[in-house]
């Protein structure tokens, strides 16, 4: 069942990760029941009038709660890294998000490919897959790594690869993914929009399927803005309404309008 809810809740934390990751843990009562993974919601920062989106990055059902982790990008997502305590407003669940009854196939290998910040979509969709897989993570460098020991403890294969080669495989994911991918696999990607690009076109090529998640920049989060859409074969689609997650088998090509 969708339904959206706008309206303040209860911040349980906001904790310092590493580095410029934090992660923000907020009470959201019964309609915790509506979350799903992939799907997003808009959070109203200290000071801001734009809303920004923020992926789910966990839903907790017995504590009634869900989280989010972000990195301090700029000014809003600085302020917000400040916060301890109070209520924030958010706009939500939004998008589609994953359809985990048709996702997975009984004969097939669960993998998720991750491209930096983009892991924190992936956390939960994890957790929530029927079958364990192989996480295929790229990162700048090994201080960029995060969430790795969360996907081991749910009893997922990790491969890393990174940019400058100080941890796994040196070079970018995709070049590492290309040459492992079987017929038999079943993808889930998000990261870098380049990654993504590099991503659809393998799969599309060899048939395998899968879906991507895609990020955008938002300023509604329900498709009047239009500042998120996206050209998926020559159509117009607005990641917040028609995404964020997109069959990869069902477009041969995308770009950012």
């Amino acid at each position: 069942m969708y339904k959206r809810f706008d309206k303040n809740y209860n911040i349980i934390s906001n904790n310092h990760v590493k580095d410029k990751y934090f992660k923000l843990n907020i009470h959201v009562g019964n309609n915790v029941i509506y979350c799903n993974p992939g799907q997003f919601f808009m959070l109203n920062l200290p000071g801001h009038i734009l809303r920004r989106p923020f992926s789910i990055h966990d839903i907790n059902m017995q504590d009634q709660s869900i989280s989010f982790l972000y990195k301090v990008v700029g000014k809003g997502t600085k302020e917000l890294s400040q916060v301890r305590k109070g209520k924030i407003k958010l706009l939500g669940p939004l998008g589609n998000g994953y359809n985990l009854n048709n996702c997975e196939q009984e004969n097939c290998n669960n993998i998720i490919i991750a491209g930096g910040s983009g892991i924190a979509s992936l956390y939960i969709l994890a957790k929530k897959l029927k079958k364990t897989g192989t996480l295929y993570y790229g990162v700048r460098s090994k201080t960029d790594l995060i969430c790795v020991d969360q996907f081991i403890s749910l009893n997922w294969k990790v491969i890393v690869a990174t940019e400058d080669g100080s941890i796994g495989y040196k070079g970018y994911i995709v070049d590492l993914v290309e040459n492992l991918i079987k017929k038999n696999d079943i993808i889930f990607a998000c990261g870098p929009h380049n990654m993504l690009i590099k991503i659809q076109q393998i799969i599309y090529k060899n048939q395998i399927s899968g879906f991507i998640s895609f990020e955008a920049k938002m300023g509604c989060g329900f498709g009047n803005c239009q500042s998120c859409t996206i050209v998926i074969n020559n159509q117009l689609q607005k990641v917040c309404t028609d995404g964020p997650i997109f069959k990869i088998c069902s477009f041969q090509h995308y770009k950012i309008k």
